[in-house]
């Protein structure tokens, strides 16, 4: 982080979340691509490869967004799974730091600076912990610090919408003396997984034009798993005008604010 020609001293943080599916099988899984509101032109293209990386400014779920692309797997973390991992603070060689502290904090927040909002805050803060990772002092060289965030709730799914967003991220500063604070931040992608309900009954629905058309929509069931196939059929219960077409489409609908 710089301001007005003020870098960060030549230090670099690294943030490691520890933990993968093969430690976790219950609590992490692989990501095919990053969430995002936005439709591929290709849906299939994601299906062809599995561990297609990113592209772009993003480094991957394990990066804050100014990091470099490695190639590493995107992972998404259950709400039940707790954050912890490492801090790496690297000096080059023959460089010296002083800060008046180091401290990991971990966030929930509701981001809404592409859309509107109440009171004209551009995002809402559900969870905000702080923990120290080294008090006042100096740096020389390389320091790896472990962290955790244990038994916190995470009531919200990860979200990436086109006015909305709901994300988590761990966030690392280094507080300096008469200078801004250098920063470095890495979203951690969390996922809810619901229960199938026990009772999920078909749907039916009548539209239409009094005397002149009635349709009935029939869907199989009320509740539909992302890679569930929606299956239902249409009856014309009353037909007395003229049909040029039909059609059917599934929409998207994101709806924010009050």
């Amino acid at each position: 982080m710089s301001f007005f020609g003020l870098g960060s001293g030549g230090l670099l943080i690294k943030i490691h979340l520890t933990g993968s599916p093969s430690t976790h099988p219950t609590d992490i899984h692989y990501l095919r691509h990053r969430p995002s509101w936005k439709v591929r032109k290709n849906v299939f293209s994601a299906l062809k490869n599995p561990t297609l990386a990113p592209t772009g400014g993003g480094g991957g779920g394990q990066h804050h967004a100014s990091s470099n692309n490695e190639g590493e797997r995107i992972m998404v973390y259950s709400c039940d799974h707790d954050t912890e991992g490492e801090v790496t603070l690297t000096m080059p060689h023959g460089k010296k730091l002083d800060h008046m502290g180091i401290q990991v904090k971990f966030f929930g927040r509701i981001d809404m600076e592409a859309g509107t909002h109440e009171g004209g805050r551009p995002h809402y803060d559900f969870i905000s912990l702080s923990k120290e990772l080294l008090p006042p002092g100096s740096l020389y060289d390389t320091r790896t610090i472990p962290f955790n965030f244990r038994g916190v709730e995470k009531i919200h799914e990860s979200y990436h919408g086109r006015n909305v967003s709901v994300k988590y991220f761990v966030r690392v500063e280094v507080q300096r003396q008469w200078l801004p604070a250098i920063t470095q931040e890495h979203e951690v992608l969390i996922q809810r997984r619901g229960v199938e309900p026990s009772v999920n009954e078909p749907i039916k629905m009548e539209v239409g034009i009094e005397d002149c058309l009635h349709i009935e929509f029939e869907y199989e069931k009320r509740c539909y798993h992302l890679h569930d196939v929606i299956c239902g059929k249409i009856n014309f219960l009353l037909v007395r005008i003229k049909i040029k077409h039909m059609e059917l489409a599934v929409i998207r609908r994101e709806t924010s604010g009050e």
